[in-house]
């Protein structure tokens, strides 16, 4: 017969197995609750932008600092170099507009345009040949911006819209078309068409206040000549140079510029001697100073080099005389010594 003891000990081992899918039952409610936490969380992110900041080094290995720089009127934007245009359009409205427009902290550099982004947004601003036939968001489509003939095209990653400023373009050797690009720098960009509207908008008023037109240009570049007060050339439009460039030689050679032929191009021909200034040029290789700057004197004539770039800023002068002499004395008032 079973005693008491033996009915205990059935007992429990009958209870062991129990207790086990119960600890097994509860550990599986306890995976299955975080992997639900896991899952909403993963999903919570997905809906979340990656957070954007501003970089943390600037100007970019690329880029310009912003510098003081004399601001054109009327259709003069259209005949700037590419640096100037780009420190122009990034200075034709103030900081505090910019940071209304794209939403948010701004920070500008110069290039070959004007670059400039907030946490959210990358843009650039620059003066082009012509209105393009498409872009890399597809075609454009026809439309206006502050009473001007404009193309634009938009997508998911962003805007571009270029504007026509003078209405002759492509005009030879000017640069009349505003384009501005905005893009966003994260996954999901904001609006941009409107801002890339508003912002060349607000350009287009800040860089061309009323001012002269573009001087008529010949087949061959030539355009009128126009006298101008002696000065640098340092950020003037090209036929503005050009016509500094003219001034001097005039004094230089002794002869009266009247006779002198600028071109559009930043150059003057006077008496068989020519002068031109290039933004960029084939790099200089020094053979002697000129105005206490580097410069290469051979058959071709005389080039020299304004920064410290061999491939930069450069003045040649071709021609029959002593070249050298000539450039002496032209280089210093060009340069505002």
């Amino acid at each position: 017969m079973a005693t008491p003891n033996d009915y205990r000990a059935i007992a429990r081992k009958t209870d062991r197995p129990m207790w086990i899918w119960a600890g097994c039952a509860l550990a599986s409610v306890l995976l299955l609750f975080g992997v639900g936490i896991v899952v909403a969380i993963t999903v919570l992110n997905q809906d979340d932008e990656p957070e954007a900041e501003l970089p943390a080094t600037w100007p970019s290995r690329s880029g310009q600092a912003l510098r003081p720089v004399t601001m054109p009127t009327g259709e003069m934007v259209a005949a700037l170099t590419d640096e100037t245009a780009a420190q122009v359009l990034c200075q034709a409205i103030p900081e505090q507009r910019w940071e209304e427009i794209l939403g948010g902290r701004t920070l500008r550099e110069a290039g070959q345009s004007c670059h400039a982004v907030t946490a959210q947004l990358d843009v650039s601003a620059q003066m082009a040949p012509a209105l393009p036939d498409d872009t890399s968001r597809g075609l454009p489509t026809r439309t206006t911006v502050a009473g001007k003939l404009a193309v634009i095209a938009t997508n998911e990653d962003g805007t571009s819209l270029s504007v026509e400023l003078v209405e002759v373009a492509p005009h030879n050797g000017a640069s009349p078309v505003l384009h501005v690009s905005i893009r966003g720098r994260t996954v999901k960009s904001p609006e941009t068409e409107k801002k890339a509207r508003s912002l060349t908008e607000a350009l287009i008023a800040g860089a061309m206040p009323p001012g002269p037109k573009l001087p008529k240009i010949g087949e061959n570049g030539e355009i009128p000549l126009e006298k101008t007060a002696p000065g640098p050339i340092k950020d003037k439009p090209l036929p503005v140079i050009s016509w500094l460039l003219c001034g001097e030689l005039g004094r230089a050679l002794g002869d009266p510029a009247d006779m002198a032929k600028p071109t559009f191009f930043a150059g003057c021909e006077l008496n068989g001697v020519t002068a031109d200034y290039s933004e960029l040029s084939t790099a200089v290789a020094p053979t002697t100073t000129v105005a206490g700057l580097p410069a290469q004197v051979d058959g071709r004539g005389v080039v020299v080099q304004l920064t410290g770039d061999p491939a930069g800023q450069t003045l040649k002068f071709k021609g029959t005389g002593d070249l050298v002499a000539l450039a002496e004395k032209m280089v210093p008032p060009l340069l505002g010594r």
